[in-house]
């Protein structure tokens, strides 16, 4: 007990300690800022991974073999004058090196060494080599965001000039300028005749209740009214004349107009939202090449208060419990253990 009472304390066990926060769009504004330009850039952005990733991701990077083989190569521990091979050198990290989340998604880098300097450097090389490791995919997702947003932006852009230009032809040829106003054009005229056949009709009974079949201002009245009624009942045909389509073809070409409408205005709407979006990737690209990917809140330091070895106080825990129980629970109890008991005497 007082040997591994010694081994607790000596030789004395160091810990070093970092903490770092990995960034996305999100936390540097990115998200807000582009949604600035266009509500409905937030879900697409979410659709194409700019979403906030779990801590759970980060960690299983902070954690990988790229970043231990990243380490190896930057302090050399792989070599006769460290710990020889690459795998002993992955082995020694694996025991001395520990990375764990805290709360708000922080990653801790802890190494435990018996010397300080070796416990700040490994900290230091960590935090480095995660950082690039982080820095690697995040250049890597960009890269994947903008080749699908690139082609899709120029298919977008071809299928609003398709549809632009089937909308266009579609005016020219039934010599439209603007269908919804012609419409309301054409309605308004046809309620204006029915107005007037009324109106003549009214005056047409008057007339006839004063006047003769002879009279000059009858006649007028009745011709009047059979010319309204044969504008009423043309209008009533499909036709096109040198001012466009009457109420009749402009009611049969409706269907057709609304279709290229509604497929021009999908076409624009959904041009808009890959616009934005392509701009967000090339904004995230510049970020992705000035700002680092992972923010450290706290440098690697070593800590003040002293750490012990905790081997030698878990043996010493063990052989303590072991000498109460053998030195006095079992004499009190009456337990007997063969392994105290003398051999007989042959």
């Amino acid at each position: 007990m007082v040997v591994l009472g010694l081994l607790c304390v000596f030789p004395t066990p160091y810990v070093a300690r970092a903490k770092i926060v990995p960034q996305d769009s999100a936390s540097i504004g990115l998200s807000s800022m582009m949604n600035a330009l266009g509500g409905q850039l937030q879900g697409f952005a979410s659709l194409l991974g700019g979403a906030k990733q779990p801590v759970d991701l980060y960690l299983a990077v902070a954690r990988s073999n790229e970043v231990a083989i990243t380490v190896i190569e930057r302090l050399k521990l792989a070599g006769p004058d460290a710990f020889g091979s690459e795998a002993a050198a992955r082995r020694a990290l694996a025991r001395r090196v520990d990375v764990h989340s805290l709360t708000g998604g922080v990653l801790e880098i802890e190494a435990r060494t018996q010397d300080p300097a070796e416990a700040e450097r490994l900290t230091q090389a960590y935090v480095a080599a995660v950082t690039e490791r982080l820095n690697a995919l995040g250049r890597e997702r960009v890269t994947r965001k903008r080749n699908i947003v690139q082609a899709r932006y120029r298919e977008a852009a071809d299928q609003v000039t398709r549809a632009e230009a089937a909308l266009m032809s579609f005016r020219r040829r039934n010599n439209l300028a603007a269908p919804e106003a012609q419409l309301g054009a054409e309605l308004s005229l046809r309620a204006g005749l029915q107005a007037q056949l009324q109106a003549k009709l009214v005056e047409l009974r008057t007339l006839q209740q004063f006047q003769g079949g002879d009279n000059p201002q009858l006649q007028a009245v009745q011709s009047q009214i059979a010319s309204l009624r044969s504008q009423i009942a043309s209008s009533a045909a499909p036709a096109t004349g040198a001012a466009g389509p009457n109420v009749a073809g402009l009611s049969e070409a409706s269907g057709r107009y609304l279709d290229l409408y509604r497929d021009y205005k999908f076409a624009q709407a959904l041009y808009e939202v890959y616009a934005r979006s392509s701009e967000e990737v090339v904004v995230e690209a510049l970020a992705a090449e000035t700002a680092s990917d992972a923010q450290i809140i706290e440098q690697p330091r070593l800590d003040a208060d002293r750490k012990y070895n905790i081997s030698a106080v878990a043996l010493l825990a063990l052989v303590f419990g072991l000498a109460l129980f053998t030195e006095l629970y079992a004499p009190a109890t009456g337990i007997r253990l063969r392994w105290l008991e003398p051999e007989p005497v042959a």
